[in-house]
């Protein structure tokens, strides 16, 4: 299990300069000093202390975070603020009633009864690849317009939100499933809703995979800006800043 008090010193790190302020697309919304990295390692740091409690309030502000990764851009101290996070929603997670419930929903069991995914039926092309992300319907369409198969034998996302939510226990066991789907039907190469780097990443960071396979990213394809994950995505941060501003303009 990934341990806040390993950060310790990470957050000590923090000058609280403030650039992360302005690289934040949630606080270009929000406005809230809390939104910003800065603010989070503020609290946290509390946490680590034992100076504030880790409380369902307190969470929803980890939850705001797009993992964009945009504040580490622009860090001096280079702290691993997404790695921060996710060893936060993971103590929160494992440590209270409502995380508990979290993970009961998020089981393979549960699942199975009440989110069995849908069947996926693919136009049959020559080349063939597997999509792991979300809006599936939208992006089967767009992938078969663009001469691709897909494998799948039913919609499957890479486990995002397993991520999101700090269960590394079941984003690790659905990272394995992966890893056989892909073994088994040997596609040209997969699909993802985030770009590579950060999928690579993620997968290498919290599941010790490095896939010998190509890995494309869905945003690459035309007209895919709207179904392409809005977590993750340092593209799609840098599109809501830019919004932001040409409001503030007009």
């Amino acid at each position: 299990m990934i341990k806040l008090k390993q950060y310790k010193e990470s957050i000590h790190k923090c000058s609280k300069c403030g650039l992360c302020q302005e690289s934040c697309p949630i606080y270009a919304e929000s406005g809230n000093e809390c939104d910003t990295a800065r603010g989070i390692l503020i609290f946290l740091k509390g946490v680590i202390n034992s100076e504030i409690s880790l409380t369902r309030k307190a969470d929803k502000y980890l939850n705001k975070c797009l993992r964009c990764g945009k504040c580490f851009d622009v860090c001096p101290s280079e702290i691993p603020i997404e790695d921060i996070i996710f060893a936060a929603k993971c103590k929160y997670l494992y440590r209270s009633f409502s995380g508990l419930k979290t993970r009961i929903s998020q089981s393979k069991l549960i699942r199975n009864m009440f989110c069995k995914p849908q069947k996926v039926n693919s136009q049959k092309f020559e080349t063939k690849a597997l999509y792991f992300g979300g809006n599936f319907k939208d992006a089967l369409k767009l992938i078969n317009n663009n001469s691709i198969e897909l494998l799948n034998p039913t919609e499957t996302d890479w486990g995002k939100d397993f991520l999101l939510s700090g269960n590394i226990i079941r984003f690790r066991n659905h990272l394995n499933e992966i890893m056989r789907l892909i073994e088994n039907t040997n596609p040209k190469f997969i699909i993802v809703d985030i770009p590579t780097d950060k999928f690579k990443h993620i997968i290498k960071t919290y599941g010790g995979y490095s896939p010998n396979i190509e890995i494309k990213y869905l945003g690459s394809y035309p007209d895919s800006s709207h179904i392409v994950s809005r977590y993750f995505n340092p593209y799609y941060a840098e599109e809501l800043i830019k919004n932001f501003k040409e409001k503030v303009r007009q």
